[in-house]
């Protein structure tokens, strides 16, 4: 068979243009599955939270973590997350208008601080956490009890004269530039004002973590936290035994607490003259709605030691867990429901029992440290703006300079729903929780995803941002909030695609035919499943320009083909 230049020119080009339309095809591919996930994807006892505790040693990324859900009474309550520049002025105060405008002093200078807190249309800040450009991190609070007795010899200020949940937070962390100052500021400010309620707070720094617990109007304990262990609490009193002829620097402890103490005739004291801080002020008594959830914690992450629940039973604080906890552990026990034990609130009966993952959480923010970050950064803040099982977790390092704008639109109860990063978020909740069956597998999968994204993201950015604080604040924090603007735009896109994939599949399935369609990610997509598993690929309906360019190309190469095929059969017709 003869064959000419100008043939051998055509062939080898029909062929090399289809090898470079599949070759475009199948990138292209790969990418827009990693695109999609970034763009296409991303009583009054309920009101009560969930405090965790990993210390460096005890995590699996060698992170320090203090933790908190903000519980409500119902599913809407608005966050908005900000950034409080650093401010100078005379006769400075922290103001709680709910509480008759009671107020307490701060100092005439305060340092900048990124906090969490609640609408603004809704009167009180309700601080949810708080983080200042020392690296120093505050989240409070955890509401708590104490028995009958304690209270009549010390009992919590009237209302409108003693400091509260609202505005707890923003006390020490617009003044203080490490976790044990802020110990000693609340201490100083627990003598001079007094508390309103019963609560513990969290705070770190990239040097030790503390716990402070308010047990009534002018007593309290604070305790520097071990970094091998970890710590999950309800709402209740955890401090264990106390000595007080050995405090040492790792307690701090209100002038009057062993004279409170020493009143109660059900007092707990060891042979050593020890005392029991929480068996005593709680009256030797634990109760089902806080202690199932400390003991959930025992048992997710050290099972080996922890057995069956008992209510009775005063799970310690402090823990040694089976295995060091990551940053996902953490994140899915913020949205455990009991899951794999007898109480799995998806089984009949259990509808009453009070879960870690209630989904009347308003928000959940998860506060790494990292020590090889300058202080004023050191500080990356997780945050779910809503129920921690099926609203993304997105992070912020401290040195920000702002927030995203759909973090900062606020509201009241009565609103109407709006398009704020929290209500964007919730929807997409409502919706699975609506069907936990068809529609909260997939969207678990794909956040759980998108967090390890971001956590990549970061791991491989960190030599960046040194060298970016190496060269100036300035740099350094223009990095870390581009990183958090694009992170948290990119996720709140992903919120409105996910939820057009959940409507569609709510809206199939409201059938009487048995026909069910299941929300699925896997392999970075989002499909829809049958019952069978066939996996349907689901789509935005817009067709794309890259679309219509593999289309052209397409034809391309079916012309290509033809071409050589005609040329082929040609020559070997006129060869014979």
């Amino acid at each position: 068979m003869k064959i000419t230049y100008k043939r051998t020119i055509i062939v080898v080009a029909s062929f090399l243009l289809v090898f470079s339309a599949f070759a475009s095809f199948t990138m292209d591919f790969a990418l827009a599955a990693d695109k999609e996930t970034r763009d296409d994807s991303t009583i009054d006892l309920l009101t009560r939270c969930t405090g965790m505790y990993v210390g460096k040693d005890a995590s699996a990324e060698g992170k320090q973590i203090i933790a908190r859900s903000e519980d409500q009474g119902c599913g809407l309550c608005n966050k908005l997350f900000e950034v409080v520049p650093a401010e100078k002025g005379e006769n400075r105060t922290i103001v709680d208008e709910e509480q008759q405008n009671f107020s307490v002093e701060i100092p005439d200078e305060t340092c900048k601080y990124i906090t969490l807190r609640d609408s603004k249309e809704l009167i009180e800040p309700y601080y949810a956490s708080c983080i200042n450009e020392y690296g120093l991190a505050v989240t409070a609070t955890v509401t708590t009890e104490v028995c009958d007795m304690y209270s009549y010899f010390d009992p919590v200020k009237p209302w409108g004269h003693g400091l509260r949940e609202a505005i707890l937070p923003a006390i020490p962390a617009c003044q203080c530039k490490s976790a044990r100052e802020g110990v000693e500021i609340l201490a100083k400010y627990m003598d001079k004002y007094g508390s309103g309620e019963y609560n513990t707070i969290l705070l770190s720094d990239k040097n030790e973590a503390w716990i402070f617990e308010m047990y009534g109007g002018t007593s309290y304990a604070a305790m520097k936290l071990p970094s091998d262990k970890v710590a999950v609490f309800g709402n209740q009193i955890m401090l264990g035994w106390i000595d007080f002829d050995n405090l040492g620097d790792d307690w701090v402890v209100s002038s009057n607490l062993k004279k409170c103490l020493d009143r109660l005739p059900g007092k707990v004291v060891d042979d050593k003259g020890r005392y029991h801080l929480a068996r005593s002020i709680a009256g030797n008594l634990r109760y089902d709605f806080s202690n199932m959830r400390t003991w959930r914690g025992h048992d997710a992450w050290a099972p080996s030691k922890t057995g069956g629940y008992n209510t009775d039973t005063f799970y310690s604080l402090l823990f040694t867990p089976d295995e060091k906890v990551s940053l996902q552990d953490v994140i899915k026990l913020y949205g455990d429901r009991y899951e794999g034990t007898k109480y799995d609130m998806e089984k009949e009966g259990n509808e009453n029992v009070r879960p870690i993952g209630t989904p009347r959480q308003s928000c959940v923010h998860i506060i790494q440290t990292w020590d090889e970050l300058p202080d004023c950064c050191c500080q990356l803040q997780w945050l779910s703006v809503g129920n921690a099982e099926h609203c993304i977790f997105v992070p912020a390092f401290s040195g920000i300079t702002d927030t995203f704008d759909k973090y900062k639109i606020h509201n009241t109860y009565e609103d109407a729903i709006n398009d704020s990063f929290y209500y964007m978020c919730r929807r997409n909740a409502a919706l699975s929780e609506s069907d936990r069956e068809h529609l909260s597998r997939g969207l678990k999968d794909f956040n759980h995803d998108q967090e390890e994204r971001m956590a990549s993201t970061i791991d491989s950015s960190i030599d960046e941002i040194k060298a970016a604080y190496d060269d100036s604040r300035e740099a350094g924090d223009k990095y870390v909030t581009d990183m958090a603007m694009k992170m948290a735009e990119e996720q709140y896109e992903n919120t409105k695609l996910v939820y057009d994939r959940l409507s569609y599949i709510q809206i199939y399935n409201m059938s009487d035919n048995g026909d069910m369609r299941f929300f699925k990610y896997k392999k970075g997509r989002c499909y829809v499943a049958g019952d069978d598993e066939a996996n349907t690929e689901f789509s935005n309906t817009e067709t794309s320009d890259k679309t219509t360019i593999y289309l052209i190309l397409g034809i391309l190469a079916l012309i290509a083909i033809a071409e050589a095929v005609y040329i082929f059969i040609r020559n070997r017709k006129k060869n014979n």
